[in-house]
């Protein structure tokens, strides 16, 4: 993979991320803003959420590599993620030591959670895919 497609995947997730955690934001916004005024977006929010979300595509494509061991690859993605929350989402709400420990912490435990189970999906899907495919010879008769 060279560098302008390794580029290109990641600002093609970004958007796809941003999309839908736009699409989520505008959804709650105005299911909460029962005013009936016009649904107005703040334009530091929006920025925060593109920069989570190009974070975020940045720590899958790294996650995606397989040339780095499983557990690395884990970390490293779980820095990012982490560290994407905290600066676009947790910093905003200027929360006192113990929110932020507390908003940290469920972070985490959503995050794990998440791995889990998608590390569950995957296990199955690999194990199901390998017994449905069948047996082929490589090593022919030899002949001496």
């Amino acid at each position: 993979m060279n560098v302008k497609s390794f580029i290109k995947r990641i600002l093609t997730r970004a958007c796809v991320y941003f999309s839908v955690i736009m699409l989520c934001y505008i959804i709650i916004a105005a299911i909460v803003d029962v005013s009936g005024n016009a649904l107005l977006l703040e334009a530091g929010r929006t920025v925060l959420f593109f920069v989570f979300s190009l974070l975020l595509a940045c720590a899958n494509c790294l996650f995606g590599v397989k040339s780095i061991s499983g557990g690395l690859r884990l970390l490293i993605h779980y820095v990012i993620t982490l560290f994407a929350f905290y600066t676009c989402f947790m910093l905003s709400l200027s929360l006192r030591t113990s929110g932020m420990l507390i908003g940290l912490v469920a972070f985490t435990a959503v995050y794990f959670a998440i791995m889990g189970i998608s590390a569950a999906f995957t296990s199955k899907y690999r194990s199901n895919s390998e017994k449905a495919e069948e047996y082929r010879k490589q090593y022919g008769k030899l002949k001496r």
